[in-house]
């Protein structure tokens, strides 16, 4: 919560890679949390808000239901508050519970629909204007917000697993995400180090790795302060490459949908001279988590890329748990969008 800063750290570990170490914590937390919670509200059609990582929580939770024929959507906060209505049961996701758009989506939502608010603090401004609060009994530390993502992300399973009737086996993919956690660590720095040059990184996905490619590009921003854009995989053709060069890199997200494209961008990429990273595919730079599935490959692939995020940061001597805050000037612009309360 920007109301709040972060304890300063001057090194490695900085709090955002606790954090990240403490996400099978967190997803035991919010299950825990969740398995108390009556879900009876749900009705026939369910309708997800929220701003940033909590929108691409939910986005990434959610999409367990899009091979049913389950009505669901995930819609930005700001977007629903000014230009939509519906009548669908509608749960916002907000980590602080206090970021102001969400907050008034859900009290508009309110008047045409049950409500429900996914956040982690049970006294926040979303937990009294929805129907149905939900809190998650654990709290992110840093501004990154990583291990939030994936406790809002599993909250967003849970619901949607529970509506589309499914079953699906999140203590599953709980245990892969525990075993990644560990193992991918070293090599998302290794590669980090290959990386000194890069000055802009367009994040490629498409499917299920849509929402995973925008939550990278966000979390580079925030930790790296460099310039980074999360796309759909084939729009990344349409206009990126006219600013590529030596120092820009590209992150494709591979799906089995996407090799062939994905091998045609990494030989058109040297040409320009752009350096390519490929996620479970052959780049310049290649990591192969092995997922189980798609769907759990989304969660491995958010997890990869937050440890990328967070060692190009570390290489760069820049403290990510900041989002540059030490600044005044950005502190300034923060208090202006955000004024006290209201993220």
């Amino acid at each position: 919560m920007t109301d709040k800063l972060p304890e300063v750290r001057r090194s490695h570990p900085y709090v955002m890679y606790d954090m990240m170490r403490d996400i099978p914590n967190g997803i035991d937390r919010t299950l825990s949390s969740m398995e108390k919670i009556d879900l009876s509200f749900l009705g026939d059609h369910i309708l997800f808000l929220g701003n940033g990582t909590a929108y691409h929580s939910a986005y990434v939770g959610s999409q367990i239901l899009d091979e049913t024929a389950r009505r669901h959507s995930v819609v930005q906060a700001y977007e629903y508050l000014n230009y939509m209505r519906s009548s669908a049961t509608t749960i916002a996701v907000s980590h602080t519970g206090k970021t102001k758009s969400t907050v008034d989506a859900a009290i508009k939502a309110r008047k045409t629909s049950i409500t429900a608010g996914i956040t982690h603090y049970a006294d926040s401004p979303l937990s009294k204007a929805v129907d149905h609060p939900i809190t998650i009994a654990d709290e992110d530390l840093s501004l990154c917000n990583t291990k939030a993502f994936f406790n809002n992300a599993f909250a967003a399973l849970y619901i949607s697993d529970y509506y589309g009737n499914l079953s699906y086996d999140m203590k599953a993919l709980r245990s892969e995400i525990v075993k990644h956690v560990s193992s991918d660590d070293a090599e998302m720095k290794t590669i980090s180090e290959d990386l000194d040059h890069i000055n802009d990184i367009f994040v490629l996905g498409s499917g299920y790795n849509f929402p995973v490619a925008r939550e990278a590009a966000q979390k580079i921003k925030e930790a790296t302060h460099m310039h980074a854009e999360g796309i759909e995989f084939e729009e990344f053709n349409h206009g990126c490459t006219a600013v590529m060069d030596d120092h820009t890199l590209v992150i494709l997200i591979e799906g089995q949908k996407d090799r062939s494209r994905g091998d045609q961008i990494v030989r058109a990429s040297r040409y320009v001279g752009s350096t390519t990273l490929v996620i479970n595919g052959e780049g310049d730079l290649s990591i192969y988590n092995d997922p189980p599935d798609e769907f759990s490959a989304s969660f491995l692939n958010t997890l990869d890329l937050y440890y990328l995020a967070y060692y190009l940061a570390v290489r760069r001597n820049i403290n990510p748990d900041m989002l540059r805050f030490e600044d005044r000037r950005y502190r300034d612009y923060d208090s202006t969008v955000f004024p006290p309360g209201e993220h």
